[in-house]
């Protein structure tokens, strides 16, 4: 019986612990590098910095999520592999994103482009594993862009 009672605690502690999740912050990004671009998807990897408030490390899984940029709906969006962010530390990882869009806004999506800045927002449901405990956070998030820094040649990649 004692054994159980054991159990049922550090159990609770567990989710305690996990329910307590702060959401990382996000700091920028760099190396964006695109690997594939046609009508109905983009593939690229992008190095995200993120700061992790949490007194654990955090890993955070595959997840998708919706894409706007400047209120205009895209697609989704999905990180594809894993990756870990240690302890009240800020983390660069190198992240691999599909965005399978939406059809017919290839076109819009060009003259974003050709905008200068842009307003992305991200809506959906991080997945990560705190403490090895599975954790979903919805996050909701607009973050403002100058395209220049990410050094893309538009023309060249639609082979102009």
């Amino acid at each position: 019986m004692r054994n159980l009672k054991f159990i049922f605690a550090i159990f609770t502690l567990l989710f305690i612990a996990t329910s307590c999740v702060e959401n990382p912050q996000f700091k920028g990004i760099s190396n964006f590098k695109i690997e594939n671009i046609n009508r109905e998807k983009i593939s690229f990897n992008v190095d995200v910095e993120a700061f992790n408030p949490n007194g654990y490390n955090l890993k955070v899984r595959k997840s998708n999520f919706n894409l706007y940029m400047n209120d205009q709906y895209v697609g989704k969006a999905f990180l594809l592999e894993k990756y870990k962010m240690k302890r009240k530390t800020t983390t660069l990882d190198n992240v691999p994103v599909e965005i399978l869009l939406e059809p017919g806004i290839m076109m819009k999506l060009m003259k974003i482009a050709m905008g200068g800045t842009v307003k992305l927002r991200l809506e959906g449901t991080l997945k990560a594993s705190a403490i090895g405990i599975p954790v979903k956070k919805e996050l909701d998030q607009t973050r403002d862009f100058d395209l220049k820094d990410l050094n893309i040649n538009f023309g060249q990649l639609l082979g102009f």
